[in-house]
């Protein structure tokens, strides 16, 4: 059964809860061509009189709680406007841009830019709507949290419980808001990125921050599996930092140690 914006609103409080996060999630809906502008977001250009960098909107949503629509003529960045396929390139630009992306040979970053970087695959967009997870009035495409390491740890662990499987990633040091995004919403599940160096100077995020993105439709397994562990006692807030030796185990540890003739120990509770 498809989630209502209501029900979404409430994963998002629960999400905030059991992680105890510093921000608020950003759910992200991708905008096509008439639709209407989600009630209560506003227009950085038409609005506000100011451009913003995607980074800078996703600073202004988890941060102060805002609810932006950017379309084209509200971005001041030209990467997520190709990425969203807002503008069109030419083959010059490919030459130009791709000579851009700090590697040694200006070659293989124009092999990348036309080959690999990361392109919504959908027709008709004419930008996308984010708010705040819990209050957003729209049903997302996608979850965006800033996070600790610590707390992406938690993230890890919700993902691999409904799965079994590790996450696949491929890491890249700039255009984080690409990065984020567009994998995630060209279907794969789940996505890490890191603040890029402009998202660092231009749009407040933290040193120790790091992105974990989702497919709006594994939210509530995800948000499951957090209160799951959280209950168990592996949750974010219930794991405490201490240095003791011969430490307790759970049972199976003994069991093997025993089994390979090494020395046991006390079990644990938990």
């Amino acid at each position: 059964m498809a989630l209502s914006v209501q029900d979404y609103n409430k994963l998002g409080e629960r999400l905030e809860r059991t992680l105890h996060l510093r921000y608020a999630p950003i759910a992200l809906k991708v905008l096509h061509e008439g639709d209407e502008i989600p009630p209560g977001t506003r227009r950085p250009k038409q609005d506000l009189g100011q451009h913003l960098a995607m980074c800078q909107a996703f600073a202004k949503v988890r941060r102060d709680r805002a609810a932006l629509t950017m379309l084209k003529e509200d971005h001041w960045c030209l990467w997520p406007l190709i990425s969203y396929g807002l503008v069109p390139l030419e083959e010059e630009d490919y030459e130009d841009l791709g000579s851009k992306f700090f590697v040694r040979d200006p070659k293989w970053g124009v092999e990348y830019f036309r080959e690999d970087y990361p392109r919504l695959r959908d027709e008709n967009v004419m930008g996308f709507a984010i708010a705040p997870l819990s209050s957003c009035a729209f049903v997302p495409d996608l979850v965006c949290t800033y996070c600790r390491p610590a707390q992406i740890r938690s993230f890890q662990m919700a993902a691999k419980s409904q799965s079994g499987k590790m996450l696949e990633l491929k890491l890249d040091p700039v255009d984080s808001c690409v990065h984020s995004t567009i994998p995630v919403l060209n279907g794969q599940d789940y996505n890490i990125t890191f603040p890029d160096p402009g998202e660092y100077e231009r749009a407040l995020a933290d040193e120790d921050e790091v992105m974990f993105t989702m497919r709006a439709e594994k939210l509530p397994e995800i948000v499951e599996a957090l209160e799951f562990f959280s209950r168990a006692g592996f949750g974010y807030k219930e794991l405490s930092m201490e240095m003791a030796f011969d430490f307790p185990r759970p049972k199976f540890y003994n069991d093997m140690f025993e089994k390979w003739g090494l020395k046991t120990g006390p079990e644990w509770k938990k």
